[in-house]
């Protein structure tokens, strides 16, 4: 059975929205913001043992950005926050944007999507 669920975090510009869908135990999410929402790239995250230390947990991530985008690093880290915490195998697509960005309104956008990130796990906690 698939469960959904919406995530939000800020507002105007700055809006980060997340739609979280669980697909059993894993969970495919969508991360949208700013004045244009997009795909501007995707990552999947599959959770493991660190490899130095067997008690660790971490995550191997994959990313793809679309080409002239920039979201690929922050991509790459939600997937692998979100599968590390949640241990559960995590697609995550992110496109956030926002014309003539000031250097606020860009730590603005990565403080809201930290707090959709740590709501998500407890949501998903929560099911």
């Amino acid at each position: 059975m698939l469960e959904s669920f919406k995530i939000r975090a800020g507002e105007g510009k700055c809006i980060v929205e997340a739609m979280v869908v669980k697909c059993g135990k894993d969970i495919n999410v969508a991360i949208g913001g700013g004045e244009k929402y997009h795909i501007g790239a995707s990552a999947v995250a599959v959770p493991r043992s660190d490899y130095k230390n067997e008690v660790k947990r971490t995550a191997s991530t994959s990313v793809i950005c679309v080409q002239g985008h920039r979201e690929d690093e922050l991509t790459y880290k939600a997937a692998k926050y979100l599968a590390t915490a949640l241990d559960c195998t995590v697609v995550a697509a992110m496109g956030i944007h926002i014309d003539n960005i000031t250097d606020q309104e860009y730590c603005q956008v990565i403080d809201n999507v930290n707090i959709v990130l740590d709501n998500i796990i407890k949501k998903y906690h929560e099911l």
